[in-house]
């Protein structure tokens, strides 16, 4: 009985909701998904292996345009400055379902919708709107910058 209750439970609160059909076939994030491929070098900055991304001809054209994006918010700072949207909810922990650097975006937003940001809370299902910038190079930042990022929708 108690396994069933359990089981029951996480399939309840493990299960996205139904209206994300619709963002789970989106071709934008396909894209950005499918459309680049991770090496690895050694950094003595950092004092191991770092992600190097090398990107398709299909997420280069991306870059520098504007987009929308629906996903799942999260806070990556106790600061408050720094936003993430992610493909999957972190409830069901991105990386560790086997979704790599690829599924996550980092937003950088003007300072009214900063604001905005900082009151929404973590898997807060959002659609953002910025200028795509694909960071080949800077370690301390995501490889997808969505910069300008405004808060469009509160979805869920």
């Amino acid at each position: 009985m108690l396994k069933t209750i359990i089981a029951v439970f996480l399939l309840l609160t493990l299960t996205p909701p139904a209206d994300l059909e619709n963002h789970y076939s989106n071709e934008e994030w396909k894209v950005l998904m499918n459309d680049v491929r991770m090496r690895y070098r050694f950094s003595l900055e950092y004092n191991g292996f770092v992600h190097v991304p090398r990107f398709g001809s299909e997420v280069e054209k991306m870059e520098g345009k504007e987009m929308t994006l629906r996903g799942f918010f999260l806070p990556a700072d106790v600061t408050g400055d720094t936003f993430v949207l992610s493909h999957v909810p972190m409830q069901m922990c991105f990386f560790c379902s086997g979704a790599g650097i690829e599924t996550v975006v980092e937003l950088r937003s003007i300072v009214t919708h900063n604001i905005r940001f900082r009151r929404l809370s973590t898997d807060d299902f959002i659609e953002v709107r910025g200028t795509l910038k694909l960071n080949r190079d800077d370690m301390d930042h995501l490889i997808y910058i969505l910069e300008d990022a405004s808060l469009v929708d509160v979805i869920k």
